[in-house]
């Protein structure tokens, strides 16, 4: 089972974008061209992502 911690480290390892949190690819996923460490997030948009990673059982 996984759990909240595994969610955590696993989603760490990369670079989001600050408005609709998608991982940092070669093209943009919004538009914009702001991206920040996981920890960096706000803490509303690291919720709905640890609980969406939690959801898709990976």
């Amino acid at each position: 089972m996984i759990t909240r911690q595994d969610a955590i480290k696993d989603l760490s390892h990369g670079d989001y974008c600050c408005y609709c949190t998608e991982p940092k690819t070669t093209g943009s996923c919004c538009g914009e061209n702001h991206f920040v460490p996981f920890e960096d997030l706000y803490d509303d948009d690291k919720e709905a992502m640890i609980e969406e990673y939690l959801n898709k059982g990976k």
